[in-house]
């Protein structure tokens, strides 16, 4: 699925979800979700730290997705996919050579 279809599904399922008051407040209950999410992946690399065993993938892989799905409900209102092209570029600039 590309940012664009996952832009689109988010948003349609969220906005069929009429009688979930929580979905009224558009981008800032997305934010919401998006603070939950990485407070929960937080907790699970304290926990591995605080039991001394290695961090299991598999601990984080909804919050993860949650991070993304919410991302794409936040950014309804912006095109996701150039934003993420640019930021990337920015981040890590191609250098040949």
């Amino acid at each position: 699925m590309d940012i664009y279809k996952l832009q689109d599904e988010v948003n349609a399922r969220w906005t069929a979800q009429k009688g979930n008051p929580c979905h009224l407040s558009e981008q800032g209950h997305a934010l919401v979700h998006l603070t939950k999410a990485l407070g929960k992946i937080a907790d699970a690399f304290n926990d591995a730290e605080h039991e001394e065993r290695p961090f299991r993938p598999g601990e984080v892989d909804k919050f993860l997705a949650d991070l993304v799905i919410c991302a794409a409900r936040f950014g309804k209102d912006l095109d996701l996919e150039a934003a993420c092209v640019a930021r990337l570029a920015e981040k890590f600039p191609f250098r040949s050579g």
